[in-house]
């Protein structure tokens, strides 16, 4: 063999173990931080048992706070899988001394759980019936090969899909089979840039489609209720400027922060999928999802919770004979872990609010915001950063609502500022700025796919938590000025 091939040969092979070495060196110092990451957050816990309380805080809702503070470093760290670290949070409340043992798993009963497996069985449906690829077939067609297009078609479809399909839960577990589906007839992998941005799109952006709507979930029917009655045209007129703006802002901002988009496979940028017709099981699930749809947008008239048509359209595609969908692919399909979180994480907010947790949170609230009340814009600000520091405790968008949004307008009432005004830019921040996947079960359901990183929502969050302030302080203040609301109470 020539010296000359042989010595490219060592080379090569002396280049692949320096990169299986410093593989190997990254992995052990991940290891190392989710060691540290565990310690610190468990050690939380006992100091907050042993520590005295702070004037207002009691000795149970101490502990809680402990509880969450653990919960969030580990969940934002991903030192833990999720799951996991919700199986922790469950033995930390259970043994808080004096702590009323049913409360611990009180968020299981939850209409949001259950909510969650109806959109489930939804988008197991979409998936087992092959709508999803026809629906990915559809998308590769219009995006030609590009990601790019593919991006924007995504983004500017959001508004218009929220109207057919009001929940961003349902609405993501219907897109996410079919985005993965896309991506991989354009040849692109779950650890490419061009997923990690569809599906943190889906993730963050999409929720604030249908809480532009009176109609579109529970955070925009719980701010309106505490507010004052809006008619839907009077919620959508307010609310749809700055959350259409921070869809597009948002969307721009990501695809800068992902970075340039990998070019899919040369055959996948060629073709053009075969279309077939519709099949009987692909009608069913329309239809299905269609009559969930209605009753969502009539509960006006029946009065029922979001989980109802959900977890009925569940039954009418499981059901023999009528379905699509047989209890074990079902069943195979649900993320028993999203739902454990979800439950957790209601547990959570609920143990806040009933040891008086969230009281104290408030209060310092209030107290973080009367510093700024001679200038209007400033009081804004400090209350947009105080509306997000209590978000990262309470994980319940309507429970984080009904909370922050009454002590908001008593603040700007005594304020001089305008308490309405106040209390939409807080329902904006509860829904727009958001640092860890378990903060919202859309996002949860997005970071199921595993297509992006607990880190990359922490940076997302930060980049929205700056346009939120923009948009809400320069456009939204004047834009409802225009309609009649002034930033100063008369």
């Amino acid at each position: 063999m020539p010296v000359g091939r042989h010595l490219h040969r060592l080379f090569r092979g002396g280049r692949a173990a320096c990169r299986i070495a410093r593989h190997r060196s990254k992995e052990s110092v991940r290891a190392s931080g989710r060691i540290v990451w565990i310690i610190v957050a468990t050690l939380i816990y006992p100091c907050t048992l042993i520590l005295p309380s702070p004037d207002g805080l009691n000795h149970e809702a101490q502990a809680v706070l402990g509880v969450v503070l653990t919960g969030v470093m580990l969940w934002i760290s991903e030192a833990l899988p999720l799951a996991a670290t919700a199986l922790l949070v469950l033995v930390l409340l259970g043994i808080i001394p004096t702590w009323q043992q049913s409360l611990t798993f009180v968020g299981f009963a939850s209409p949001v759980v259950f909510f969650v497996i109806g959109a489930a069985a939804m988008g197991a449906a979409v998936e087992v019936t092959g709508l999803a690829t026809r629906i990915a077939a559809i998308l590769v067609r219009w995006a030609k090969g590009s990601p790019n297009r593919l991006y924007v078609q995504m983004l500017v479809s959001l508004p218009g899909f929220a109207f057919l399909v009001p929940s961003a839960i349902t609405r993501n577990a219907v897109l996410i089979p079919a985005y993965r589906d896309t991506l991989t007839a354009m040849g692109l992998g779950a650890s490419g840039r061009v997923g990690r941005a569809l599906m943190l799109a889906l993730g963050i952006l999409n929720p604030l489609a249908s809480t532009a709507l009176l109609t579109g979930g529970l955070t925009s029917v719980t701010a309106s209720a505490i507010i004052g009655d809006f008619s839907w045209l009077r919620w959508f007129a307010l609310m749809s400027v700055p959350y259409y703006l921070l869809i597009c802002l948002g969307g721009i901002a990501l695809r800068l922060m992902v970075g340039r988009f990998e070019r899919p496979s040369t055959a996948a940028a060629a073709m053009s999928p075969a279309i077939p017709p519709f099949s009987l099981q692909e009608i069913k699930t329309i239809l299905v999802v269609l009559f969930v749809s209605v009753l969502w947008l009539t509960d006006f008239i029946h009065g029922w919770s979001p989980a109802i048509p959900a977890l009925a359209g569940a039954v009418l595609l499981i059901f023999p004979r009528i379905g699509v969908l047989r209890w074990k692919d079902f069943e195979s399909r649900l993320s028993w872990g999203l739902v454990l979180t979800i439950g957790v994480s209601l547990s959570l907010a609920q143990a806040m609010i009933s040891t008086g947790a969230a009281d104290w949170l408030g209060r310092q609230f209030v107290m973080l915001c009367m510093g700024s009340h001679e200038n209007p814009l400033l009081f804004l600000i400090s209350m947009i950063v105080a509306a997000v520091i209590v978000h990262l405790a309470i994980t319940n968008l309507a429970a984080c609502a009904a909370l922050i949004i009454p002590i908001a307008m008593t603040i700007a009432r005594s304020a001089g500022i305008n308490p309405i005004m106040c209390a939409l830019i807080i329902t904006i921040v509860i829904n727009t700025v958001i640092f860890y996947p378990v903060q919202t079960a859309a996002n949860l359901i997005a970071y199921e796919s595993g297509y992006f990183s607990a880190a990359d929502v922490g940076r997302l969050g930060v980049i929205m938590l700056g346009l939120t302030i923009l948009v809400s302080l320069a456009i939204a203040v004047p834009y409802w000025s225009l309609l009649g609301l002034a930033l100063m109470s008369q």
